[in-house]
């Protein structure tokens, strides 16, 4: 049986570095870092078995010298974040697998099911932890890496601190259990660990939203200031207006008829500069293309648009102007680079009938642009340039869209396609949402069925293999465990 332990650690340590590379972002291309990474882990796991075998004891007990400080050397040094991203996202990498291997170890000992158990549900637990992390955890977790500076080293010490503890009362699987008390402080830790870390994450994503939030505020004040100058500078040419006119009637009473008409005209330009291009239907277009459009003034650089959206969207606020501030800001930057008669920016957007929003930003591009595994250029990062692309990609992932960036004769063109989000009464959401209930509900029945008839629970228990499991699921097992702690108290 010891055969299903040892097969059992190996099977925790190997996915213990998926874990980490689920939610983990190189500085190195994807291929090379997988080669570092498994080298390295192969490494460290033969270093482990060695040191235990000679020492006497179990790997896990050694398992803190001799791979999570190794590893985490390792991973720091191919990590993009070197700061309290990367060490909140060790700890919690870790201890999520640390949580995951107590569990497993524990049903074993409850149902004494001599490594079977433990070996079975840790083939399913972690691919299950793994699934969820792909499909529910990485994109906003990377989105929130990105965009937060903030908080990392705090909770990187609430995430070092779990990680000692769960160290700490931990129980080994060839260890004798402890008393009630011991048991009672690893449930505890257990139970707080999960609570803790979805708190951490929410305040994280609030953090992030209050973020957009406030930049698209920002964007929504530079327009309203702007709006108020022309209010202003409007009012003033109202209140002069009758100076004007006087000196009009006094340029045609002298019959200085090219001075008079000179002179309308460059009121006629004042007040056009005092007219705001109704550029679209939509508000928050508005708002953003106003205040972007005069930072390129700005700079020199002229903005083409072409729009067909309007006056509602299917799509949130704050996603529109992500889209449209970050691709037109690295235009900007690009531009700045240029010379004065080059600094162009060609904007289209247009929502189709079926509802498909495409957006395109092309602007000019001397120097070709190298792109990463992603997609996405791959120029060194600088304050106010190329930081903005990756959360153009989350947005139009979000929506099930499309993003494209491309360089080419010059010409750097980035392109996204939104589709319209589902509505409430999707039937593919309903059908999967009724699947889920089905199932919830014939799982509670199973358990009540089964606890209710004695004899169909022993039945199954006697089952080779899934018996053990079954066993957790017996009332009785825990009546008396419950028995038994009382005993010893």
């Amino acid at each position: 049986m010891t055969a299903l332990r040892d097969i059992s650690q190996l099977w925790v340590m190997a996915h213990v570095l998926v874990v980490f590379l689920l939610l983990f972002e190189p500085r190195r291309p994807w291929r090379t870092t997988i080669a570092i990474c498994v080298s390295g882990v192969v490494i460290m796991s033969v270093m482990t078995f060695v040191v235990a075998a000679v020492l006497g004891l179990s790997p896990i007990d050694i398992i803190f010298f001799t791979c999570s400080l190794p590893s985490m050397a390792l991973f720091f040094w191919i990590s993009k974040y070197q700061n309290g991203r990367f060490f909140f996202l060790f700890c919690l990498s870790d201890t999520m697998c640390i949580w995951l291997i107590q569990v497993t170890n524990l049903l074993d000992r409850l149902v004494r099911g001599e490594y079977v158990v433990m070996l079975f549900s840790r083939l399913i637990l972690f691919p299950l932890a793994e699934w969820f992390i792909w499909k529910r955890l990485r994109r906003p977790y990377q989105e929130l890496q990105q965009k937060l500076e903030r908080g990392w080293w705090l909770f990187s010490l609430i995430g070092l601190l779990y990680y000692l503890m769960l160290v700490m009362v931990s129980i080994p699987v060839d260890m004798p259990m402890p008393d009630w008390k011991g048991l009672l402080l690893l449930l505890l830790v257990l139970a707080l660990m999960p609570l803790t870390y979805l708190s951490i994450l929410h305040s994280l994503w609030r953090q992030m939203r209050i973020y957009e939030n406030v930049r698209l505020m920002e964007v929504q004040r530079q327009d309203y200031d702007a709006l108020c100058q022309k209010i202003e500078v409007g009012r003033i040419y109202r209140h002069d207006m009758r100076h004007h006119l006087a000196a009009v009637e006094s340029m045609l009473r002298q019959e200085d008829n090219s001075g008079a008409l000179q002179y309308i005209r460059s009121l006629s330009g004042g007040l056009e500069e005092l007219t705001e291009p109704a550029r679209c239907a939509n508000p928050t277009v508005n708002a953003v293309l106003t205040a972007c459009i005069v930072q390129a003034a700005n700079v020199g650089c002229t903005v083409e648009t072409r729009l067909r959206v309007p006056e509602q969207m299917p799509f949130e606020e704050t996603d529109l102007c992500v889209i449209l501030a970050n691709a037109l800001e690295n235009a900007i930057h690009a531009c700045q680079e240029l010379p004065e008669d080059q600094r162009q920016i060609y904007l289209s957007m247009e929502l189709t009938e079926n509802r498909r929003l495409l957006i395109s930003v092309e602007n000019p591009c001397l120097q070709p642009v190298p792109f990463g595994p992603e997609g996405l250029p791959d120029v060194p990062r600088r304050e106010g340039h190329g930081l903005g692309l990756q959360s153009v990609k989350q947005v139009a992932e979000k929506y099930g869209g499309l993003f494209r960036c491309q360089c080419e004769e010059g010409r750097f063109l980035l392109r996204a396609a939104l589709m319209p989000p589902a509505g409430p009464e999707d039937p593919k959401k309903t059908h999967s949402k009724n699947w889920a209930s089905l199932a919830v509900l014939a799982a509670l029945a199973f358990l009540i069925v089964m606890n209710a008839l004695p004899a169909l629970a022993d039945t199954l228990e006697r089952i080779p293999l899934a018996g053990g499991l079954f066993l957790v699921l017996d009332w009785r097992t825990y009546a008396a465990m419950f028995r038994e702690l009382v005993l010893r108290a």
